[in-house]
C-alpha cells in the first residue's frame, strides 16, 4: 500500500515563508493543474493556504482532480478520506496518462475539516506527487509518470 499523505483543509494557518513567483491561495478555492508547495512543517495536518507556483518552478504536488462531498451533517474525516481516495484514485489515469499502480506518483489529497465544513467547505482536493516525495519541475498532465 502506498504511502498517503492527507491534509485536511482549513483549521490553523501555517507560516510558509514567500517565495518569488509564489502566492498563497485558500484551500477553498484550488483548482486542477494548479501546482503547490507543502507544508514545510510535516507534522501539520491542518491549512488554510496553500502556496501555490508555476508548474515550471520547483513545486510538491500538482491538483488532478476535484470533488464535492455532499451536503448535510459533516460526515468525519474517516468517511471524506473514503470518498477522497475513490475519487481520486479513479480520475488519476485520466489525468497522468498512466495507470495508478504503475506510476511514479502517488496520489493524495485535502479534505474539509469540521470548522470549513461549517464555512461551506465540501472541496476534496486531489493532488500528484512523487512517490519519492522529490520535487517536481513540470506539470504531471498526460506525463505517462
Amino acid at each position: 500500500m502506498r504511502g498517503r499523505f492527507v491534509v485536511t483543509a482549513a483549521v490553523v494557518a501555517l507560516a510558509a515563508a514567500p517565495l518569488a513567483a509564489c502566492s498563497d491561495s485558500s484551500v477553498m478555492h484550488m483548482r486542477v493543474g494548479q501546482c503547490i508547495l507543502l507544508p514545510e512543517d510535516k507534522s501539520a495536518t491542518t491549512a488554510t493556504t496553500i502556496d501555490k507556483t508555476s508548474c515550471t518552478r520547483e513545486h510538491d504536488a500538482e491538483v488532478f482532480a476535484l470533488a464535492s462531498a455532499p451536503d448535510g451533517d459533516f460526515p468525519g474525516a474517516e468517511a471524506l478520506n473514503r470518498q477522497a481516495e475513490t475519487e481520486c484514485i479513479s480520475a488519476f489515469d485520466a489525468y497522468v496518462g498512466s495507470d495508478y499502480l504503475t506510476s511514479s506518483l502517488d496520489a493524495t489529497w485535502m479534505i474539509p475539516t469540521k470548522d470549513s465544513w461549517a464555512q461551506n467547505d465540501r472541496s476534496i482536493v486531489c493532488l500528484a506527487r512523487p512517490l519519492d516525495h522529490s520535487k517536481l519541475t513540470s506539470s504531471v498532465k498526460e506525463s505517462g509518470l
